[in-house]
């Protein structure tokens, strides 16, 4: 017997709720709500990281996947800050509900309501049986994976109070008791200039007076210098920043939006948070082109995706979309709302991203991952998007009766017949 005893720390850390670990690059990682881009991002969204949302042009998708956000903050009882400078926020008629009648009722983060499947059972399709066995990417496999329990002496355990990624239904809502027992905060325009007559300092810019907002927040129990109180647990505060750089924020200066993410990309990584940062890009162009400071705004963030919906955009390939799904022989196809594009992804702790190898949508680039998106009357689904059949799905691909008849030879003609006397061949 070996005298050799493998060395376990004695009071090991516990994650926090709701969370999990890439196994390639060991950050920390939190859901978005929707498992498809969770999927699309390597496994979910990195703590210390900034997701960047750019906006339609006419459309409210992106207002969805915030809701998205916002829900599975409230379900996993994290810390939610929402900064909008545009108009009022209602958390009770925007918040998707968790799917089933008896969860939406329950507890935030406890998972013990029970979960009806009513949602899929309208969505099942028949698929070929080489692809049956194949993960589904949606909340079941998600869940399964949070409510897994831990190995002993593993860091890397994610946390079973709560499943990583709950499953939401947009026909439902959250109840208002839920919403006020949550840790929710809300920053509008009213309190950022509020907050800004009474500071001084702030110069009449509103980014500054955000930043300082979001910065308390994280030096109140959320940042990785500072240790807890004994028997304090970490926990995880998500910032959801609406319609950044619209007419609604004014800045002492026309970098003032660079100069804001710079500052919150350095308070974010050394601290237990995580932002997503809507972005109206298209009010950011000349002439159809869009300016240099879109670019430099994607480079001060660590995952940058753009909704591009068909009814929305001015732009050449929805365009050519658009004229193909047309008819009633692209009914299949109108199913897609818009394309899904993925301008940056998070390298944190990494030099390459881990899409590539955790993703099931996207495999790293080329033709094959066009990705779409569609807005279901329960879900806001990701897939890869396929052009519709030549011709239409209610193409005729059999001759009608009368044109076989038609193209018959005349009787008598047959081998071995006499004209004007039946073939005996001829059935």
């Amino acid at each position: 017997m070996s005298s050799f005893k493998k060395r376990v720390p004695a009071s090991q850390p516990k994650p926090p709720p709701a969370t999990r670990v890439n196994p390639h690059s060991a950050q920390l990682l939190v859901s978005t709500g929707v498992p498809a881009l969770d999927d699309v991002l390597g496994g979910g969204l990195p703590v210390g990281g900034v997701l960047l949302i750019e906006q339609d042009r006419q459309t409210g998708y992106s207002n969805t996947l915030l809701s998205y956000f916002a829900s599975q903050a409230i379900a996993a009882g994290h810390k939610l800050c929402i900064v909008n400078a545009d108009r009022d926020v209602n958390l009770a008629s925007q918040l998707p509900g968790w799917a089933g009648v008896s969860r939406s009722a329950t507890e935030p983060g406890t998972g013990t309501g029970t979960e009806t499947e009513q949602g899929d059972t309208s969505e099942k399709l028949e698929i070929a049986w080489r692809y049956q066995n194949l993960p589904r990417v949606d909340g079941r496999d998600a869940d399964a994976q949070g409510r897994s329990e831990p190995s002993a002496g593993s860091s890397a355990a994610t946390a079973v109070d709560t499943p990583y990624c709950e499953k939401f239904d947009l026909s439902m809502r959250i109840p208002q008791g839920v919403i006020d027992r949550a840790s929710v905060e809300i920053v509008d325009g009213d309190a950022i200039s509020r907050a800004m007559a009474s500071t001084e300092s702030s110069d009449g810019d509103m980014y500054k007076c955000v930043l300082d907002k979001i910065s308390a927040l994280i030096n109140d129990g959320f940042s990785s210098l500072k240790p807890l109180p004994p028997n304090a647990e970490r926990n995880i505060l998500r910032i959801e920043l609406r319609s950044l750089g619209s007419g609604f924020w004014r800045g002492s200066d026309p970098n003032a939006i660079l100069m804001f993410l710079h500052g919150l990309r350095g308070l974010l990584r050394y601290s237990y948070a995580a932002c997503v940062i809507s972005f109206p890009a298209y009010l950011y162009e000349e002439a159809g082109v869009r300016l240099p400071i879109v670019r430099r705004i994607e480079h001060l963030c660590d995952a940058v995706i753009e909704l591009e919906s068909f009814e929305g955009s001015n732009t050449t390939p929805s365009s050519i979309v658009a004229q193909q799904i047309k008819g009633e022989a692209a009914a299949a196809s109108q199913e897609y709302h818009g394309f899904l594009h993925i301008h940056k992804l998070p390298r944190l702790n990494s030099l390459t991203a881990s899409m590539g190898r955790l993703s099931l949508l996207h495999t790293g680039g080329g033709s094959a991952n066009n990705l779409a998106f569609r807005l279901r009357r329960k879900k806001f689904s990701i897939e890869t998007y396929h052009l519709p059949i030549e011709g239409g799905v209610t193409e005729r691909r059999v001759p009608a009766k009368e044109e076989t008849k038609t193209s018959r030879l005349p009787s008598g003609a047959g081998c071995g017949s006499t004209p004007g006397r039946k073939d005996p061949l001829e059935f």
